[in-house]
Parts: structure tokens; C-alpha cells; sequence
């Protein structure tokens, strides 16, 4: 499967504004862990979503694996399944940890509670965000952030699908990243806006 119709258009949107090009060398991502509403299909609620049991062991086992990478401060949304899961991640990285409230997930407003099966995300919903209304607040988001190397920043998977947009990077399947997925973002001159991301095993 292509990448879908609604993250071209979000790489449109990316390219009405200055090119996203943090001033930094590398940097980490961690979309949060599972939620009920994750394992059940449904657009989530801004607040009031925590981790699951499975959503908890997958933050630990996030932990384990980040914790011999050379970041130095953690940047999560504070929303609380993003929060609660850069709470574990810090349980064992034990570095300082600011909220960034720029990068929360999409507000989905009268979509919220209903199936995300056939989500299209070139809706506009009544009392959300816009697909370019949460697209630009999340470059915004970004750029408040990645001011200085070694950064670990824990979202959620629609800033994930931003910043492969301002990257010119596109993702195949129904997923964008998988729940407490750790990410290493990397500049390289041979890629076609500079960046490259990869998951780290």
C-alpha cells in the first residue's frame, strides 16, 4: 500500500511554510504505548487516555532499549498516556523531562468515541482541529523543542506522520509507527530534505 491521500496533503501543507530543519545532529522519538482505545479502534479523547497493561510493558521495553542512547533531556506531551509513558521511559533514563504541550495528538473533536477504522484525516471535524490546523501547530511544536542535540521527544503517531511529511519521507500500511516504537532521526546530506528516520530494534 502508497502512502495515503491524506499524508501527501499534509506534505503539501508542510510546504506552504519555511523548510523544517532543526538545528541539530540527531534526534529520538517515541510515540506513547497502547491504550484501550488504541486496541479497540477508537479516535481517542484528548485527555483522560492512560496506558493499558500492555501499553506499560511496551514503555518498559522502550526504556530498556533507549536507555544506552546518548540523548540528555526528554520533551513528551503531556497529555496523559504520553506522559505517563515518558514517566517509565524516565523511570530508567533518569534525565530531565519537559512537558510540550505543541505536540499533542490531534484534537478530533465530534470524532472522538467513534471507530477510526475508516478515519479519513482530510476531514475537518466539528470542534477539532483541521488537518492544516494540526499540522502547522505541530511543526510549531517541534521547532519549540529541537534547539539543541540529544533530545528525546515522546508523542503520539499523528506528529510522528508531521515529521515525516517535513521530511519528505513517506510510510506504506495502515500504521504510522507502532505504540512505544522508538525512533532515531538522523541529518544526511544524501536524503532528499537532509533527514533520515529508522526504527531502533
Amino acid at each position: 500500500m502508497s502512502t495515503p491521500a491524506w499524508h501527501n496533503e499534509m506534505r503539501s501543507i508542510v510546504d506552504t511554510v519555511d523548510a523544517f530543519n532543526p538545528d541539530v545532529e540527531e534526534f529520538w522519538f517515541l510515540r506513547h504505548g497502547e491504550t484501550a482505545l488504541n486496541k479497540d479502534r477508537i479516535v481517542q479523547t484528548q485527555h483522560g487516555v492512560t496506558l493499558n497493561d500492555t501499553g506499560r510493558e511496551q514503555a518498559r521495553k522502550a526504556a530498556q532499549r533507549l536507555a544506552d542512547e546518548p540523548f540528555d533531556v526528554i520533551h513528551a506531551s503531556d497529555l496523559e498516556r504520553t506522559w505517563e509513558t515518558a514517566t517509565i521511559v524516565n523511570e530508567v533514563c533518569k534525565k530531565p523531562i519537559h512537558k510540550a504541550p505543541g505536540l499533542w495528538e490531534r484534537n478530533w473533536g465530534d470524532y472522538a468515541g467513534q471507530s477510526n477504522v475508516d478515519l479519513n484525516w482530510s476531514d475537518n471535524p466539528n470542534n477539532g482541529e483541521s488537518l492544516s490546523e494540526f499540522t502547522l501547530r505541530t511543526l510549531n511544536g517541534f521547532r519549540d523543542v529541537l534547539v539543541k542535540d540529544k533530545i528525546l521527544i515522546v508523542a503520539h503517531g499523528g506528529n510522528y506522520a508531521v515529521l515525516l511529511a517535513a521530511f519528505g519521507l513517506t510510510f506504506s500500511g495502515n500504521r504510522v509507527v507502532k505504540n512505544a516504537q522508538p525512533i532515531k532521526a538522523t541529518r544526511d546530506s544524501s536524503a532528499p530534505r537532509g533527514w533520515t528516520v529508522e526504527p531502533l530494534a
